[in-house]
């Protein structure tokens, strides 16, 4: 009896070791299986999705680089605040004396920084470019170094990011402009349910730099009377609002072009529609997604 029992179980353990040799082959195939070289079909379809990704990447980024040749389009329409999302940006020159100064730069910053390298690389607007990344102070803060007011720029934007899960239609306004029967002028881009909004602000750059003499122009009353079209509307002849006093003397600009300009304060107002009929911008989930930046192109 207890042979025919031992002869069980050395059968059972004979079957046992049988079964786990077939099963480790079998496993063994199949991981050999897999490191064989694909079929003759399988790497053409590989090829073609990598082909498509690769020429999908390069569509976009020649759209980008065209983006920053394109030319501005401009809004006449005045602002309607009660639809739109009103923006208050303020300007003013750098202070050693400023317990916070200048602002290290952020992703979308650095993100449109590398673009443009990129894009000089191949040979597309290879002018200098320095950004300016705004801080949040109750609106949107930008700080000029004396530096930044000698430069000789040819091309100044704000840049905002926007949520458009709708697709609404998007404009921007400066209040100021229209009020003056000016064009803002500005660009889109959209990338899904996101915008790129640059808005043109030469112009306004230009003036602040007539005022405090940058960029071998000399302070004038001239000068400051122009540029009460970014101030709060004095007549001719009387201080702008937010320009310094001090913006006729010869040393305005003192040691490295620190200017005396009082902070400038510009709004800015984006109005949304749908098929031509106004909406409300945040109704329609229109919001920023990253503190705005400046980006100027000089040389």
């Amino acid at each position: 009896m207890a042979s025919s029992n031992w002869t069980r179980i050395t059968s059972l353990l004979l079957l046992m070791i049988s079964y786990c040799g077939v099963f480790g082959r079998a496993v063994g195939t199949l991981e050999l299986l897999s490191q064989l070289p694909k079929t003759a079909d399988e790497s053409y379809e590989a090829t073609l999705r990598a082909g498509r990704w690769r020429r999908g990447m390069a569509d976009t980024h020649r759209e980008r680089c065209a983006e920053l040749e394109a030319p501005w389009l401009e809004n006449t329409r005045e602002a309607h605040v009660d639809s739109g999302i009103p923006l208050q940006l303020r300007i003013r020159s750098f202070s050693p004396r400023a317990s916070r100064g200048l602002v290290f730069p952020g992703k979308a910053l650095f993100k449109f920084i590398r673009g443009v390298y990129r894009c000089c690389q191949e040979g597309v607007n290879c002018r200098r470019l320095k950004g300016i990344q705004g801080r949040m102070r109750g609106g949107t803060e930008f700080v000029l170094t004396g530096e930044i007011l000698s430069l000789t720029v040819a091309r100044a934007e704000l840049h905002l990011q926007l949520s458009n899960p709708r697709h609404l239609d998007i404009r921007p306004v400066l209040p100021t402009m229209a009020k003056h029967k000016l064009p803002t002028r500005y660009s889109l881009g959209s990338r899904g349910d996101t915008v790129d909004l640059r808005v043109d602000l030469l112009f306004l750059f230009h003036s602040v730099q007539e005022v405090v003499g940058g960029a071998g122009r000399g302070p004038s009353l001239t000068n400051m009377r122009r540029a009460v079209l970014f101030s709060n509307g004095d007549p001719p002849g009387e201080n702008p609002t937010g320009m310094a006093p001090q913006d006729t003397d010869a040393n305005v600009l003192g040691s490295g072009l620190t200017s005396t300009l009082s902070p400038l304060d510009l709004g800015l107002v984006l109005g949304c529609s749908q098929a031509g009929t106004e909406v409300s911008c945040g109704a329609g989930g229109v919001h920023i997604t990253h503190t705005p930046f400046m980006a100027l192109f000089f040389g």
